[in-house]
Parts: structure tokens; sequence; C-alpha cells
């Protein structure tokens, strides 16, 4: 059998199915030479007629006097040729057998490797098909550079040789370009060792593994964008990462806020390698300015690949309100109520509220003596660093009508007017915890009244409460509080911690001098279509705390079956249970509406036989000014309270 070219990949098998074609032509053309076709049979010719036996001469006569030319005979047609029988086509002359197959150019890759991945068996009928995918196989396994099949002639068959040229061994990896996940990170995903025959497969698959690493952490534009193999007999490979960067950040839609107050604490930014989580947080964090009514971002690109320009557009909202209206507490009485706020102060974010309160008269009783006013101006400054920290400043009066209890009997009645101003700073730790430092000077008179609103004093006597102490509190307070719920509003799942500790400063000048801990825990749970809410909240003390600086129980947010600050004392310790049914999966008609049950139990101070027990069930509903909330609560001495309020209690 004569020698065959060596087949080069996949594109020279073509040229083997060829040949091969071409030697199955030559080894029938002996057959076909040897059978000649039949020849025609020749038409007969007529036979010719007998010629006479010679005599003499004749005698000569004159010639013959012309006569008329004959008309030829027509000439017979000849009979037809008979068509030669068609040659019959040659029979496909069968495939030669593979007796051997070898693989030539390994050095370092095992033989397995290319046995394994190979079609091609000893005893079976050559197959150019198998050839083409055998060769295919093999550079698919990423370890050669150059593979080769070669058919050579063989004792009743044919030999297989495949010809590999293997990668190069890794000499060394260097990855450039990336700035935001450190380099041990990236080989490892990479997952290319050193020393090694290179497998570009393998390598593939790792460059793809590290922009998926680069993805699952927002980085959504990074991009593996060369990878070079240079080096002689070893390879030296060099990737280079395209990170994708914020070419610039264009904001639409701002009339009155200026540009520095949307810029400022922004994570994505001119230079910084776009994220696409960091784009999130700071539509999140606009929103949450209470600015604007809508932000959107529309990224699109820049002038290089690897160049992102952010628009972000915003509509911005009325942020100044004035509110009339009337109002009932047990602690204010009625109160007329005018307010004036407005969040977006010079365009600038900074905040001022004024608020005016005059007293009305007390419930079923009309104004008979001069109303109090209360009042509190307020201004905030939400962004004063750049960590960022906010400042707040506020000056106040509030008078409210307080009561003193002796077990569940009224002992006394007052009136307690505050007046005082506090500068508050606060800072954010993370996007989790805020830590908040207070300086208050207040200054506070206690008027002693009636038991009931309906008497007077005398013939009542006026009682006062037994730790009557007016004066002037100057304190410092620091807290730091750690919200880990999905939501602030509605939170179904999550957690919050809040520490405190205040104390009293003298040497300011203030006539208390104290020390006031207090610790909160609120946790929420998913429990079926509800959320179960707990929460525990412990105080306690050093020093001689005034009336007015007692810790209280009592009221909507605390013992909801017992009056407003029926508990006081030096300490405290509570404890709530409630579980939270949207409505809306009962009845579709009720999707506006929770309801809850819930259990109370506390005490101040927190010893035995100072607090209570109370179970109770309520209603919210959510309407344009907030979620109000309805709660009817009972404890076990008989006692029942009801209570209107805006949002949950914790």
């Amino acid at each position: 059998m004569p020698d065959r070219r060596p087949i080069r990949r996949v594109a020279a098998l073509q040229t083997t199915g060829l040949i091969l074609g071409c030697l199955a032509l030559l080894a029938l053309a002996g057959p076909l030479a040897a059978q000649q076709p039949p020849a025609p049979s020749p038409v007969p010719s007529p036979a010719p007629s007998p010629s006479p036996a010679p005599g003499p001469p004749p005698a000569p006569s004159p010639p013959p006097a012309p006569g008329p030319t004959p008309v030829p005979s027509p000439t017979p047609a000849p009979s037809p040729t008979p068509a030669p029988s068609p040659t019959p086509a040659p029979s496909p002359t069968p495939q030669p057998r593979v007796v051997e197959v070898v693989v030539r150019g390994l050095e370092r890759v095992p033989q397995s490797v290319v046995m394994d991945s190979i079609g091609v068996r000893v005893g079976e009928l050559l197959s150019d098909e198998r050839l083409r995918a055998d060769v295919a196989a093999l550079v698919a396994t990423g370890w050669f550079a150059d593979v080769t099949a070669r058919l050579e002639p063989a004792a009743d068959g044919v030999r297989v040789a495949f010809i590999v040229v293997e990668n190069p061994l890794v000499e060394t990896v260097t990855i450039e370009g990336h700035t935001v996940v450190p380099t041990p990170e990236l080989l490892r995903a990479l997952d290319v060792p050193t020393g090694q025959v290179l497998n570009i497969v393998r390598l593939r698959d790792g460059a793809r593994r590290i922009e998926r690493l680069y993805e699952e952490r927002g980085y959504v534009l990074a991009r593996v964008a060369d990878i070079d193999v240079a080096g002689n007999g070893t390879a030296r490979l060099r990737l280079r990462i395209a990170e994708g960067r914020v070419e610039a950040i264009e904001y639409k839609g701002l009339v009155k806020t200026q540009r520095f107050v949307v810029e400022r604490g922004a994570l994505v930014r001119p230079g910084v390698v776009f994220n696409v989580n960091d784009l999130n947080k700071d539509l999140q964090r606009l929103f949450n300015l209470e600015l604007f009514e809508s932000v959107q971002a529309r990224p699109r690109p820049g002038r290089t690949p690897d160049a992102v320009v952010v628009e972000i557009e915003v509509k911005e909202q009325r942020t100044q309100q004035a509110r009339f209206g009337v109002g009932y507490s047990d602690r204010t009485g009625i109160v007329g109520l005018v307010e004036y706020s407005e969040k977006n102060w010079k365009g600038r974010n900074q905040s001022v509220t004024l608020r005016l309160e005059r007293g009305l008269g007390e419930r079923n009783v009309p104004l008979t003596s001069p109303a109090g006013t209360n009042f509190a101006l307020i201004f905030r400054e939400p962004h004063l660093d750049a960590r960022p920290t906010s400042m707040e400043v506020a000056l106040y009066q509030a008078s409210t009508i307080e009561l003193e209890y002796s077990g569940t009997s009224i002992s006394s009645r007052f009136q307690l007017d505050r007046l005082g101003s506090s500068l508050t700073f606060a800072r954010p730790v993370d996007p989790q915890t805020l830590l908040t430092l207070r300086l208050r000077s207040e200054k506070v008179d206690i008027t002693a009244l009636p038991k009931q609103p309906t008497d007077t004093c005398p013939p009542d006597p006026c009682t006062p409460p037994s730790l009557l102490t007016p004066g002037r509190t100057i304190a410092l307070a620091l807290s730091g509080a750690r919200d880990r719920r999905d939501n602030r509003l509605t939170p179904t799942r999550g957690d919050r911690l809040a520490l405190t500790l205040e104390v009293g400063i003298p040497a300011l000048g203030g006539d208390f001098g104290f020390g006031k801990y207090t610790a909160e825990y609120t946790r929420y749970f998913r429990l079926g279509p509800g959320v179960l809410v707990g929460r525990a909240l412990g105080g306690w003390s050093h020093g001689t705390l005034p009336l007015q600086e007692q810790f209280l129980l009592g009221g909507p947010s605390t013992l909801r079956a017992f009056g407003y600050g029926q508990f006081r004392g030096d300490s405290e310790a509570l404890v709530n249970l409630e579980y939270r049914l949207p409505l809306g999966t009962v009845l579709r008609q009720l999707r506006e509406f929770t309801g809850a049950v819930y259990v109370d139990a506390g005490a101040a101070p927190a010893v035995a036989g100072a607090g209570g027990v109370g179970y109770g069930v309520a209603v919210m509903v959510n309407t344009p000014v907030g979620p109000i909330r309805i709660d009817y609560a009972v404890n076990a001495q008989g006692g029942r309270q009801t209570w209107l309020t805006i949002g949950p209690p914790f």
C-alpha cells in the first residue's frame, strides 16, 4: 500500500479522504483494463458479380451516341449501429483495518490522556470521521499546541500514529490591572499551577472564574482583557484584567437641590471601579434624603471600552410643609397644633422645624385658666463632615400632665414644665451601626394639681409628688444602636440592639448627679404568614434620680394595659411578645390592615410586685399619614386601656 500524507488537526483530514478515494480507483484500474468492450458487428457489403471468361477481343465499333444521363437510384439507409453496453460501476474498496495505534511526542502528559480521548481502536476499520473527531478531541483536552494524525502502512492494515506537541511548562503567573480583588484570591480562582504543563482549557475556565468572582462582588464590567504566554521552552503567563472604571457621573433633574448634596457620601465616583451594588446603595441613599420622588440610574458606555458613564435622574418633591390640627393625649390634654418644616433649606438638605402647641383644656373640662404654650425649634445638618456626622440643635418648652401611683390608685397629679436645649451629634460606624452623643440642659418646674380635673385646690388638697425635685439637669448621653432589620418601617426579620449611658454633670451647672444605663434588644421572626416580635428592655441607675429622670413603664409603647407612667423607679425591666398578621392573607379586601395579639410584663423599679402583666389586641391600617394603630389591652387587676398611635410601638 502506498504511503499517505499525515493528517494535521481537523482541516488535514479532508485531504486524507481524497487520497483514500484515489487509491480505491487505482486498485480497480487493473480489472477494468483487461475487460475490453465487444466490437460492434460490421454492416455486410453486397457480393461481387462473377467475371465472364476471356475471349477474342471484339472489333472496334464506333462510339455510341450520347444518351440521357440515368437518374441514380437512392442509396439505402445504413443499418443502425447497436449502442455499447454501459460500463459497470466499480464496487467500493473496503477500508483498511487498524492494526496498531501509537502516540509520539509525549514528554510530560500521561499517555492515558491521549488514549482516553480518542475513539479509534485496534481491529476496527479505518474511519475518516473517527480520525477527524479524535484529532479534535485531543486538541480539546488543552494539553497540546499541535496534533497530527498519520497513517502508516503495516502488515494486514494500517498503523495510526498521533503526533502531538505538548504545551510548555508554566514558569510564572502574573496578573495585572486588578485593584479591588487581592492577587491571592485571583490566583486561587485561576487555578493554573506553576511547574506543570500549561492546559489551555484550564486557563480558559480559570479566566471565567475570575470574571464570575468579580461579578459576584458587584463588579459586573470586569473582564480578563488579555492573556499572554511568553517564553522559550517554558511559559511566562500574564493576565491583564480590565475592571471597568467610572468615567463620569451625570445628574439630571436637580432644580432646587445643590449638586454637592447628592455627591457627598457617594460610593460610585469618577475613577473608581464600577460596582452595581454600590450604585444601588447610592440610589437608596438619595431616596433616603426624602428630597426626591424618584431616583433612577442609567449606565452607558464611556469613551473607552473599559469605562462607563453613570447617568442618575431624579425628580424633586415638595420639601416644605405646613400643618394645622387639634390633638389630645392624657399627658397634654387638648391642644391646637401649628407646624412648619423645611427639609431642604436653601437646597442644602438642612432641615428647620418650628412647632407651636397651645393648650385648649383637658377632656370634658373647659379652659378656665391661662393655657400653656409648648414650642420646639429644631435645626439639623445631616452632613457635617465626610464621615458623615450629623448635628442637631433644639430649643424646646413642653408642659405635660403626669400622674403618680400608689399601687393601682392615683396618689398625686401634677404638671411638669420643661424648658431646655440640646446639642446632638450622630455618626454611622457602618450602614447598620450608629453612635450618638447628646448634651442636654433642662430646667424643670413641677406644679401640683387636683387628683381629678374637675376638682380644685382647696378644698381638695393638691398633693405634690413624693419626689418633688425641681431644678436644672445637665447631662451627657452616649448611645449606640445596631439595626439589622430588613425594613425600618415594617420589619419582618432581623434584630435591633440599643445601649445608652447618660450621666448628670453638676460641674457644668446642673443640680443633679446621677448615672443611667439602658439596654434594649428587639428580634423579628417569620412565623407562618405573620411576624413574631420579641423585645427585652432593662434599665438601672446610680445616684439619686429626680422625678423627671426616673424610668417609666406604662403606656402605648411599654406596658399597654396600664396608664402612662403608672410604674416609676430607679430601675426597670420589661418583656414584650407580639404576633403581627397581615389581614390580607385572610381576606384580600383587608390587605391594608394588620392585626396583632400581644402580652406584656414589666416592673419599675425592677423588683417583685412593682409591675404587672397585660394582654391585648391591636389593629393597624395604612393611611397617607402613616400606619394608624388602635390598641385594646387588659391587665390582671381588671384595668383596661385603649390607645391610638401612629406606627408600631417597636
